[in-house]
């Protein structure tokens, strides 16, 4: 029987060392694509220059960062201020007009909204000031009962989360107070940095939606830089900077109780450890937004938290003591945030300036003296 021999191809030690040798004659400048056409023999195919390789990976990288260009101007502006940012907003401002031109956005902004992140690259620089010549008179003292709750909504940055905690806890317990959801913390914000968070323009949103009865804001420990966004420029503690963050104050005051149903308790920053930075800086921020409030009586209140948790001699304390004489730690251990403890204490002054503001406990008169009026004497 006939039988056919494949062809072999050339091997042994001669033929590996022929390769080697022909491999170390090749042009280090290329690159090569090895095929088989002739039962196996390895011929080139395909040549391309090194820098043509560059070339395409640049291309590719100019293309992935114009097609991703809100989310790179988003994180430059995001940045501490600084040389960083300056360098980074220099090259990604651009960036941005040229992808917006030339509408190569327009796929990340549809997978946004595919995935539910519609407006994640939105940001917001315009900051609203206060409502000129219109001073609506300050609202009745309204009364609430477990028929008819106050709508209770608490947000902030992260000095109003624990405390936040503590107010709902204790707001439910009145059965004339419902709650608008958990606290809704936004950590590192405040109203120096419109393009990391808009303070006004997101609570507009809320208030608008939700319709709040009450709401318990603490903003301003990220405050003590200086102002960027509309109105912005300014370094911290100028008279510049004073005038324009209590134009910031003010318009947020007014986008919250605008509409003349929502009350704002807006809480002060409480004394911390580093005493310098408090009395240089946060005292300031207290005094702009105490006199902001004064000016909305009746729609704004100012929650003063530096009394309750400094000792009778005034400053900073880790530790209180309570009326029954307990010893408590109401500080966490950076010196700025609270513990449970603490955050029990600032609830409790929220609720009195509420009490003070709202009716919240009649009702309960007006039921025991009904109860009694329909109960059947015995006997």
């Amino acid at each position: 029987m006939a039988t056919t021999e494949r062809p072999r191809r050339r091997g042994g030690a001669r033929a590996r060392s022929e390769q080697r040798e022909g491999a170390a004659s090749v042009d280090t400048t290329v690159l090569s694509w090895y095929g088989s056409d002739d039962g196996g023999a390895d011929t080139p195919r395909r040549t391309m220059p090194v820098a043509h390789v560059w070339l395409v990976g640049l291309l590719a990288l100019v293309i992935g960062a114009l097609l991703n260009a809100p989310g790179i101007r988003k994180t430059a502006l995001g940045q501490d201020l600084g040389l960083q940012r300056d360098v980074a907003t220099f090259f990604a401002d651009p960036l941005f007009d040229v992808s917006h031109g030339l509408y190569l956005d327009r796929p990340r902004v549809g997978i946004q909204d595919v995935i539910g992140r519609s407006g994640n690259d939105d940001i917001d620089l315009t900051l609203p000031g206060p409502i000129k010549n219109v001073e609506p008179e300050p609202p009745k003292k309204r009364a609430y009962s477990p028929q008819h709750q106050a709508a209770l909504y608490v947000t902030g940055d992260s000095l109003a989360i624990t405390p936040g905690e503590s107010v709902i806890n204790k707001a439910l317990a009145t059965q004339s107070i419902g709650i608008l959801g958990v606290v809704d913390g936004h950590v590192a914000t405040g109203l120096a940095r419109p393009e990391v968070f808009n303070w006004p323009g997101y609570l507009s949103e809320v208030i608008g939606r939700d319709h709040p009865d009450a709401v318990v804001l603490t903003i301003g420990s990220n405050d003590d830089q200086a102002l960027t966004g509309e109105g912005g420029g300014e370094s911290f503690g100028t008279p510049e900077w004073q005038t324009e963050y209590a134009r910031r104050v003010g318009g947020l005051m007014d986008a919250v109780t605008g509409d003349g149903k929502a009350t704002l308790f807006w809480v002060g920053l409480p004394p911390m450890r580093n005493t310098e930075r408090y009395e240089t800086r946060y005292r300031l921020i207290n005094d702009i937004v105490k006199s902001e409030a004064l000016r909305r009586k009746g729609r704004v209140v100012f929650v003063d938290t530096t009394k309750i948790l400094s000792p009778p001699e005034g400053g900073y304390a880790d530790y209180l003591t309570n009326a029954d004489g307990s010893v408590v730690q109401v500080r966490a251990g950076d010196g700025i945030h609270f513990t449970r403890d603490g955050g029990d204490r600032i609830a409790d002054e929220v609720l009195k300036a509420m009490r003070e503001t709202f009716d919240l406990d009649s009702w309960m008169q007006t039921t025991t003296t009904t109860t009694t009026a329909t109960t059947k004497p015995k006997g």
